[in-house]
């Protein structure tokens, strides 16, 4: 016999095992249907295997050193040189006219990419947006950026904008083995490349040569295009708003699309107007705030999401099993009566999407606390 206190917990465990032993039923039977792709975001791991790659950490406030950066197997064209020095507070990196060569249009990536982006990874796998590679014609114009981390290497990724979040798994260039031995040069540190993200799902069937549109204005069309279908904004609009990071990513994609509204009359109006750039720009940042919230690349909406769906499981078992008790206690006791049919199945049952969805974040928040540390 369980003492009263050890008898409740028993029976909370055995509550908890069920919902568990119900959600791995759910993801194993419908981890393919609709609903589930367009719940879940799984937290991927990309590992950069190509030859020479290098973490670097940078000599505090040493002289500026030179750094190369070669192309993969999607660019083995490409090359970067830039000048990379330690700062009070940050590590500055500098690419001169020259310095970037063999680069060719990101459309050839795939029909979602419009532009380049550079990153700097840390040795757990962050990666931090740190600008886009832009072009003058067939002329890219050279970057002054700067990273609060002292330690990392550099890859440049295909990408559909230039303000994302989580980089694409299109690698076109990363840092390699320094060549000078100068006494300014940055210490290697052993380690694989990778990096994780949650955007790993693109068109990379290579899309056609670009019409007379600017790019900045095709880039805001395709982060409004992506962020309506990602995560918690997908489907006919009617996901959980009530938690606080939903609403927000809610709020982004409609500031997104009435700044993409003022860009497409700018443009119409007069196509060289300079507002035609900055309501695109402010479009596309604001598309991809939205699409981070929704996908859980920043703040906890998978996380929150999947709490709300619990208590919810934790809820409906609940009442279940006060009305499988009532109905036990008013039964008579001098004969058995075959149950009568139910009027009304609970709430929970007549929404077997809902268990989906549970097993959907389930996955995702395991994901989320996978990620690798050094």
């Amino acid at each position: 016999m369980y003492p009263e206190g050890a008898a409740a917990l028993a029976l909370s465990g055995w509550y908890r095992l069920r919902v568990l032993l119900i959600l791995v039923f759910a993801t194993v039977s419908y981890a393919d249907g609709p609903i589930l792709a367009q719940k879940t975001v799984q937290l991927r791991m990309i590992e950069v295997n190509e030859p020479g790659g290098q973490i670097l950490s940078y000599r505090h406030l040493a002289g500026s050193t030179e750094v190369h950066m070669q192309g993969t197997r999607l660019a083995p064209d490409a090359q970067v040189k830039l000048k990379i020095g330690s700062r009070p507070g940050f590590v500055e990196m500098d690419i001169n006219r020259g310095g970037i060569s063999g680069l060719k249009p990101a459309y050839l990536l795939g029909k979602d990419f419009l532009t380049y982006v550079l990153w700097a990874v840390s040795v757990d796998g962050k990666a931090s947006n740190l600008g886009e590679i832009t072009f003058e014609g067939d002329r890219p114009v050279p970057v002054n950026v700067t990273t609060p981390y002292q330690t990392f290497w550099l890859m440049v990724t295909a990408e559909p904008n230039y303000a994302v979040v989580d980089p694409s798994p299109q690698v076109v260039l990363y840092s390699v083995k320094q060549v000078s031995m100068s006494e300014g040069a940055a210490l290697p540190i052993k380690g694989d490349l990778f990096f994780f993200t949650h955007y790993a799902a693109y068109e990379t069937a290579p899309g056609g040569a670009p019409d007379s549109i600017p790019n900045q204005l095709r880039q805001a069309r395709k982060a409004v295009e992506l962020a309506s279908r990602s995560g918690v904004l997908a489907g006919d609009g009617k996901s959980n708003t009530t938690l606080k990071e939903a609403a927000h990513a809610h709020e982004a994609l409609t500031q997104a699309k009435a700044f993409l509204a003022r860009s497409e009359a700018a443009y119409t109006k007069d196509p060289r107007d300079q507002a035609v750039v900055q309501f695109a720009r402010t479009s596309a940042q604001s598309a991809e705030n939205a699409r981070a919230l929704a996908m859980g690349a920043v703040g906890g909406v998978l996380v929150r999401q999947l709490e709300s769906d619990l208590a919810q499981v934790r809820d409906e078992l609940t009442k279940l099993k006060m009305t499988e008790t009532v109905r036990g206690a008013s039964a008579p006791a001098t004969k058995i009566e075959p149950e009568p049919a139910r009027t009304a199945a609970p709430p929970l049952l007549k929404q077997p999407a809902l268990w989906f969805a549970v097993a959907g974040w389930a996955v995702a928040a395991a994901l989320l606390f996978r990620r690798r540390s050094i």
